[in-house]
C-alpha cells in the first residue's frame, strides 16, 4: 500500500475556476487551478465541521486584516497571478494597484499588505494563493493588525493537511520542466518530507516580488 490520499479532485470539482484564456496563456494554470479547488474543498469541509461545532465565520468580504500580513507564495502560483493581472484587469485598476504599491516602497515588505489589495478587496480573488484560501477564523473578526494565529489560534478553523499536500503535489509536474523536483507518486513519510523541504525551498512572499513592471500601463503578455 502506498499511504496515498484517494484523488478527491472530482469533488473539488464544484469549487474549481474555469477561464480557458488562463489556461491557454500559462502552460501548468490547469494544474495551480486543480489545486486551488482542493484547498478550497478543504476549506469548505473546515467551516461545515465549525458549524456543526456552533462557530461561526469571521471571515467576510472586506474584511482584510490578513491581507495585511506576509504571503507565502510559490512560483506557480505567482505566474498565475500575474496572468491573471495581464488578462483580466483594466487599466484603471492597475492603475490604483500601481498607486498603492508605490505608496508602499518606505516600508519593510514584512510590514506591506498585499500588492493585489484594492479597496479591501482582492484583485486576484479568483487566483488568490493557496495561503489565502486555507486562513479562516471564527466567531469575531480580527482586530487590526491582528495575527489570529498567534493571538487566538482556538479561533482558526483547520483545514485538512492533508489536502494541501494534495494540492502541492498536484502542481509538481510543472516544477519538474524546469528544475528537479520529487517525483508526484512519492509516498510515505519520506516521500512527503521530501515534497515539502522542496516546497519550503521555492516559497516566497507575495510582497516581495517586482510587481512594479506587471503594474505598469504598457505591461502586457508576451
Amino acid at each position: 500500500m502506498s499511504g496515498r490520499m484517494p484523488d478527491r479532485r472530482p469533488e473539488a470539482a464544484r469549487f474549481r475556476h474555469r477561464d480557458a484564456l488562463l489556461e491557454k496563456s500559462l502552460p501548468g494554470a490547469a494544474l495551480a487551478l486543480d489545486a486551488c479547488a482542493l484547498v478550497d474543498l478543504s476549506a469548505a469541509e473546515a467551516l461545515a465541521r465549525a458549524r456543526q461545532a456552533g462557530r461561526i465565520p469571521a471571515c467576510g468580504e472586506g474584511c482584510a486584516v490578513c491581507c495585511r500580513q506576509p504571503i507565502p507564495l510559490t512560483p506557480l502560483e505567482a505566474l498565475l497571478l500575474i496572468h491573471f493581472l495581464r488578462l483580466r484587469l483594466g487599466p484603471g485598476e492597475r492603475a490604483a494597484l500601481a498607486r498603492n504599491l508605490a505608496a508602499a516602497q518606505t516600508l519593510p515588505v514584512v510590514r506591506r499588505a498585499c500588492p493585489l489589495l484594492l479597496d479591501d478587496h482582492c484583485a486576484a480573488y479568483a487566483v488568490r494563493p493557496l495561503a489565502c484560501r486555507r486562513y479562516l477564523v471564527l466567531d469575531r473578526p480580527c482586530a487590526p493588525g491582528e495575527d489570529a494565529a498567534a493571538s487566538r489560534p482556538g479561533d482558526l478553523a483547520l483545514p485538512d493537511p492533508g489536502l494541501l499536500a494534495a494540492a502541492l503535489r498536484r502542481t509538481l509536474p510543472w516544477y519538474a520542466r524546469w528544475r528537479q523536483a520529487p517525483p508526484q507518486d512519492a509516498a510515505g513519510p519520506e516521500g512527503r518530507e521530501e515534497i515539502r523541504r522542496f516546497f519550503h525551498s521555492v516559497t516566497t512572499v507575495i510582497q516581495a516580488l517586482p510587481w512594479e513592471k506587471e503594474l505598469a500601463p504598457k505591461s502586457g503578455l508576451t
